[in-house]
């Protein structure tokens, strides 16, 4: 039996010290694992959204 993954609340807390770049990988990762029409999909798919749209951190910055 597969152990249960933590809530997407907990999932966030996790990520905030990486850096944008990351977070947006390891999410697409963990979204590429999902069957499509599931719940949690919907919930990370959800999740990057919000990380692809946030602005910049540092505008100045080269990307």
């Amino acid at each position: 039996m597969k152990p249960m993954p933590p809530p997407i609340a907990v999932m966030v807390a996790r990520m905030k010290p990486l850096a944008p770049r990351h977070r947006i990988a390891h999410l697409r990762a963990l979204i590429s694992g999902l069957p499509d029409g599931s719940i949690r999909h919907g919930q990370l798919l959800a999740l990057l959204r919000d990380e692809l749209m946030a602005p910049p951190a540092n505008e100045n910055r080269a990307i």
